[in-house]
């Protein structure tokens, strides 16, 4: 210990030193972009330093030695130096998703691109200094947030294609080659990890697909307004959100800005009646394929519902729909030979009818399941007064009128 200190320290002691003043931070430096190449440069002299201590201290002392360089290195870091880590891990991701999106999930990438050969050559130069777990969060941080980023940035506003194989597309072609990098290795073949866990490959694969899946959801949350809107063209962005949620289970996370959003965006002066008729049978449709057993419709539903009864014409804009041969979806509704004759529908969503040849019963797992099922949407609009008189009478009165 003694002889390494004597020997060997005045050398670590000048290294570290040249790495601060080749990075040019100092602990008043404002945080800037320029300061990544400056970074990548003096990680490759203190890779190169280290290598000298090494060769100088023995086998024996390698450890002390490349502990003892990274206390030195570390002992007086500027507030802005993980912040700068954390712009080269991020732009490096958004690079090559950069690149991917103006190929149409077409690219490969390669590693001859020269920024993509600096950010391998300073990772690798991480790895050999032995300083990668100083920068796990900054790892962590740039994973989650730049999953979401991208994902959003790929799926925003596309209802009618398929975007899940683009995604697993993406994962391919961008995000397990930039986590290959980071780790160090290969991330499609069995090994240890850096940054998360040493569970091993297949524990890296589950969790970038609940990552990317997670990140969809939320993607499609954010939308879900406009996708209803847009019902039924929006099937296929419908479909893909169901096939999602059955893999993250992020119900509550849908149902309750869903709710928020509705009454944010439909539930005002502004939006009259009619309009928001259509949304509300809009979203029952939606919301019963994404979920068959009702929990989330009963969760958005209530406020629609709640509304719809403080208002004076929403009587007669129901009957309008149910008699616009043209245009009503009610009257597609209400002719159907499944339909329920208005005589026959029930006085309250409480009374329970018989279950037919294709009932399902109502899942005991999810947190959002209530009591009771709510019936077809004719039902569901005449039930918000709780009795079918008014609208019997309504609908007598509209039909003499023609």
């Amino acid at each position: 210990m003694c002889r390494f200190y004597t020997m060997d320290s005045t050398h670590a002691k000048r290294a570290a030193l040249l790495f601060w003043r080749s990075c040019g931070l100092t602990n008043a430096t404002s945080y800037n972009n320029k300061f990544a190449n400056s970074i990548i440069c003096a990680t490759d002299g203190a890779c190169t330093s280290l290598k000298t201590l090494l060769a100088a201290t023995g086998a024996k002392n390698a450890s002390l030695a490349r502990n003892y360089f990274a206390a030195l290195i570390f002992a007086h870091t500027p507030n802005d130096f993980t912040a700068c880590i954390e712009n080269l891990l991020e732009s490096s991701l958004m690079e090559s998703h950069a690149l991917f999106s103006y190929a149409g999930g077409d690219i490969i990438l390669q590693d001859c691109n020269s920024s993509r050969c600096m950010f391998i050559s300073f990772w690798k130069n991480m790895h050999e200094l032995d300083w990668c777990h100083f920068f796990n969060a900054a790892v962590l941080k740039v994973f989650y947030r730049g999953i979401d980023c991208c994902v959003f940035g790929l799926c925003s506003a596309k209802y009618d294609s398929p975007m899940l194989n683009m995604l697993n597309r993406w994962k391919e072609s961008v995000l397990l080659p930039w986590l290959e990098v980071v780790e160090g290795r290969n991330c499609r073949h069995k090994g240890n990890r850096q940054f998360l866990d040493s569970r091993g490959i297949d524990s890296l694969w589950c969790l970038v697909n609940l990552v990317v899946d997670e990140s969809y959801v939320r993607a499609r949350v954010k939308e879900l307004y406009d996708i209803i809107a847009d019902f039924p063209e929006s099937i296929c962005a419908v479909t893909e959100l169901r096939n999602a949620l059955s893999r993250t289970q992020q119900h509550q996370l849908l149902a309750h800005s869903l709710r928020l959003t509705l009454q944010r965006r439909l539930l005002h002066s502004g939006a009259n009646s009619s309009q928001i008729i259509d949304v509300y049978i809009s979203a029952i449709k939606v919301l019963r394929i994404l979920d068959p057993d009702d929990s989330l419709l009963d969760v958005v539903a209530c406020p629609i519902r709640m509304y719809l009864q403080s208002r004076e014409d929403t009587v007669r804009c129901i009957v309008t729909n149910l008699t616009d041969q043209d245009s009503g979806e009610l009257y597609e509704q209400l002719h159907k030979t499944t339909a329920p004759r208005l005589d026959c529908i029930n006085d309250s969503d409480d009374e329970h009818s018989e279950p037919g040849g294709d009932w399902v019963p109502r899942s005991k797992k999810s947190p959002l399941t209530k009591r009771r099922s709510m019936g077809d949407i004719l039902s569901m609009l005449i039930s918000i007064y709780g009795s079918k008189e008014v609208f019997v009478n309504e609908y007598r009165y509209m039909l003499a009128d023609k």
